[in-house]
């Protein structure tokens, strides 16, 4: 975003405290966005501070944290860094660092600010009774500071990054529950068998495959005659929308069998798309992709996350992830399948150099009878 001033800063009163403004808007777009440059505690202060910048005087000696993230870093690494990437920075900085750091100067940035600025940021909410930030979020806009730091030491806008001599939050250990047991899982399809998604259920359990590729896989990828699926894009959010994208490595990039359990599946699934296409006609757009909205087009992921967190309530199994499914597939595949090489290579853990057209005969072999082992081991009934 190429941000444009408009105007002089302002100096407002705000919540006890004394704020520098300073308006304008964004050159792609064209929307008002407000900057806050700097929060004091008396008002001559933050005259002082807009005085200094209608002075031209706020560079290098009274740059301040938030000047140095808005108008040099964040924009910086813009066009340097993936979306999804720049959208995390973005939330980081603007959430949780200008708004407690923004202030200081960056001459002015020690240990024993930013000491006091972590324990604020795990602190408890007044007024909902919870930590502001969990842990591992505050370990993450740590980083994020740190990074932005380290590059001002590089450019000679600090001597020293004083996020090194802090400690990172612990992240409190609690158990949880990555995947399910075979049972659990057995027991979550019985539960989702009449539902329009539930191939998407099955094929992410006997495949393994990421959320991304399971919403991004096409009807062009699957082949039943042979039994194998190809993995080559991902459906991402960026920018909170959905995005389709290629996939990051080689080893992502793969082919993974499946029995006769999963073609029964995916042709019923076909059928029941075919009657969605037929029911709203001209509305139906024809994305190509196996798993779709009602309308044809492709489904959120975190709606897709949504929906599964309802299912798994009502098929009475424990709370897991759609990243759980992929845990699933992976722990009941090291037991069933019985090689570790084959399930890295299912998951796309391994760097693979051929896929099933070049295999030898007996790798392909391998891996087509570890797709129809995990198969036919989700494909078994529960006992009642």
């Amino acid at each position: 975003m190429q941000w444009v001033q408009v105007g002089d800063p302002e100096v407002q009163r705000q919540r006890g405290k004394w704020v520098v403004r300073q308006s304008g808007y964004d050159a792609a777009t064209g929307k008002r966005k407000v900057r806050q440059l700097g929060t004091y505690t008396s008002r001559r202060a933050a005259q002082a501070h807009q005085q200094a910048v209608l002075d031209g005087r706020a560079g290098t000696e009274g740059e301040t944290v938030g000047d140095y993230l808005e108008a040099s870093w964040l924009p910086a690494k813009q066009a340097r860094v993936e979306a999804s990437t720049f959208d995390q920075y973005t939330w980081a900085v603007r959430r949780h660092i200008v708004p407690l750091l923004g202030a200081v100067r960056l001459r002015d940035l020690t240990a024993e600010v930013l000491d006091r600025w972590l324990v604020e940021l795990v602190s408890v909410d007044p007024d909902t009774g919870t930590a502001r930030l969990g842990a591992t979020s505050t370990r993450l806009v740590r980083k994020v500071l740190s990074m932005a730091l380290e590059e001002a030491v590089q450019r000679g806008r600090l001597a020293r990054n004083p996020v090194t001599l802090t400690q990172p939050p612990r992240a409190a250990r609690r158990p949880r529950q990555l995947g399910w047991t075979l049972e659990q899982a057995r027991q979550f399809l019985a539960s989702v068998g009449e539902h329009r998604l539930a191939a998407a259920f099955h094929v992410a359990l006997v495949t393994g495959l990421r959320r991304g590729e399971l919403l991004a896989l096409r009807w062009s990828d699957v082949d039943i005659e042979r039994c194998h699926l190809t993995v080559g894009q991902q459906l991402a959010v960026e920018g909170g929308r959905p995005r389709m994208k290629q996939l990051k490595t080689e080893s992502s990039q793969r082919v993974v069998t499946f029995g006769p359990g999963l073609v029964a599946a995916l042709a019923e699934h076909r059928r029941r798309q075919d009657g969605e296409r037929s029911m709203v006609r001209e509305a139906w757009q024809d994305s190509g992709l196996v798993f779709t909205t009602q309308l044809g087009t492709w489904i959120d992921p975190n709606n897709f996350a949504r929906l599964m967190d309802v299912l798994v309530g009502q098929a009475g199994v424990p709370r897991i992830t759609p990243k759980g499914l992929r845990h699933t597939a992976q722990s009941v595949g090291r037991v069933v399948v019985g090689d570790d090489k084959v399930m890295q290579e299912r998951l796309g853990h391994a760097d693979i150099e051929v896929t099933l057209n070049t295999y030898t005969h007996t790798v392909a072999d391998q891996h087509r009878e570890a797709g129809r082992r995990l198969d036919d081991v989700f494909a078994t009934p529960t006992e009642p």
